[in-house]
Order: C-alpha cells, then sequence, then structure tokens
C-alpha cells in the first residue's frame, strides 16, 4: 500500500493522454465504486469499512480515492488495511483537522501516468445541522469520460463548486438525506451541472446493509420517484454497466446499479 498525500503530488503541467474505448463501471455497495478503461488503471473510490457490511469487499484496485476521513469512506483511517487487495496508491487530500487541503478553485495532480485527480472542498454539515466536517469532491477523466464523486456532499453546490464541475459528464451522487444532501437537494445539483448525462445513485439507506444507527438516510425509492418524473430512471440487473464516451445519453438518465454481491 502506498499513501499519496497532497504534499507529493505532482502539479499537473501538460495534458495526460487518457485510454480511450470502453470504461467500466462497477457498484460496490454505499458510495463506493470502480472505475476502469481497458488497459488502464482500476480505480476505486471510498472503500467502506467493515462496519457497513455490503459484501464486495474486500475487492482489488490499482489506485484507492478517499473523500473524507469517516468510516464509511476510510476504512485505513480505522486501521483496517485488509479491505482493498493489492498495493494500492492510496490518495486523500486532507488535512489533520480533516479538511480537504485544496482550496477553491481546485488543482490538478498527476497520480499515475494514466490518471489525473482534481478536488475541490465541500462541506460534509447540511441545511439541517446534520454531518461533520469537510469533503473532497472527487473530478477525473477515464476513456474519454468526465466523472465526478460528490462524497458525502451537505449543500447544493456554490457557484465556484459549479464552475469547477462545469464539464462532468457521468455524476456519482449521494440522495439519501441524514448526512447528506436529500432527494430533493440532489435533483437541484442535477439541474446545476448541465453537461450531466449519467447519475449514479449513491448513499441511501439499504435495509440489513446500512446501519440501523442510520435511520435518518432515506430508501432510494424516494429519490427514484422524484427523478422519474424528470429523468429517465434504468433499473439495471448487474453491479457493473459499460460506458463509451460516444454513446453516452443526449439528456440525463439516472442508471440504478445492483450493488456487487461477490
Amino acid at each position: 500500500m502506498r499513501t499519496v498525500g497532497l504534499s507529493v503530488l505532482l502539479p499537473f503541467l501538460m495534458v495526460v493522454s487518457a485510454f480511450a474505448g470502453e470504461v467500466v463501471v462497477d457498484y460496490l455497495g454505499h458510495s463506493c465504486f470502480t472505475i476502469q478503461a481497458e488497459g488502464g488503471p482500476l480505480v476505486m473510490i471510498d472503500p467502506y469499512g467493515s462496519y457497513v457490511p455490503y459484501p464486495a469487499l474486500p475487492a482489488p484496485a490499482d489506485i484507492v480515492l478517499m473523500t473524507h476521513a469517516h468510516i464509511d469512506h476510510c476504512p485505513y483511517c480505522y486501521r483496517e488495511n485488509d479491505r482493498v487487495q493489492g498495493d494500492p496508491i492510496i490518495v486523500h487530500l486532507w488535512d489533520d483537522a480533516g479538511r480537504c487541503r485544496e482550496k477553491l478553485p481546485p488543482a490538478s495532480w498527476i497520480i499515475t501516468e494514466e490518471f489525473r485527480l482534481h478536488a475541490i472542498e465541500a462541506t460534509h454539515v447540511t441545511s439541517t445541522g446534520d454531518g461533520q466536517g469537510w469533503v473532497c469532491l472527487f473530478s477525473f477523466e477515464v476513456g474519454g469520460i468526465q466523472f465526478a464523486h460528490l462524497a458525502d456532499l451537505g449543500r447544493t453546490l456554490s457557484d465556484t463548486q459549479i464552475d469547477a464541475l462545469r464539464d462532468v459528464e457521468v455524476l456519482f451522487l449521494p440522495v439519501g438525506g441524514g448526512p447528506t444532501i436529500d432527494a430533493v437537494e440532489a435533483m437541484t445539483v442535477i439541474g446545476q451541472l448541465p453537461s450531466v448525462r449519467v447519475v449514479f445513485p449513491m448513499h441511501y439507506f439499504v435495509t440489513g446493509f446500512t446501519p440501523t444507527s442510520w435511520s435518518s438516510i432515506q430508501p432510494l425509492d424516494v429519490f427514484a420517484a422524484l427523478a422519474g418524473a424528470t429523468y429517465e430512471v434504468r433499473d439495471l440487473d448487474e453491479s457493473a454497466v459499460a460506458l463509451d464516451s460516444d454513446a453516452l445519453p443526449r439528456s440525463v438518465e439516472v442508471w440504478v446499479p445492483e450493488f456487487r454481491t461477490d
């Protein structure tokens, strides 16, 4: 395991070529996804600790991004070093106070030759005072597609955040409320980012896997019903789906994968 902090990331000074072609997104549950283009590194975002008992972890990765230092997004913060297999590069950008170190607007860093990362700070605290601390919103390009993971976003986006995320095409979006934005706010965020074509909802209540103490988090049905009145909502039969930069939807679609069970 190799940990990469902000101080040792290289400033992004030139265009880095991304692998073109098919990009596979796999949903591991809660807020955890893997993204991989053919021939490129396997990128995992926000693996969860064993406290959140989805069955997909442990799983392999080449690069692990963690948006903030909570147990459901950073097992390493709780000395659970066996949740990701292999020898991944571990990337986090928070300081000792738990704040995302990069201020607005975001800068870019080369993580590997094939992968660069943008980060922007956001509050975890919601309009009702739930949530705690700060998170890093991550955006990156894989296979010619611009992705963004909005972590445990607590509020709708500021103008500066909108500008930083203006090219995002595929969005990983919390929708369950409680310590994140709720379904109504999630709909607002989608509308704030006109470049978005595919939305993957995350961070919602799933009986048997979401800790029962998180009772303030809503099930996916709340968001899906609201989104379905405006956008096409596609229920996928599998955890993994292939994306092509030349074949993204012409307008926003919400894609709901099954979480991986092996």
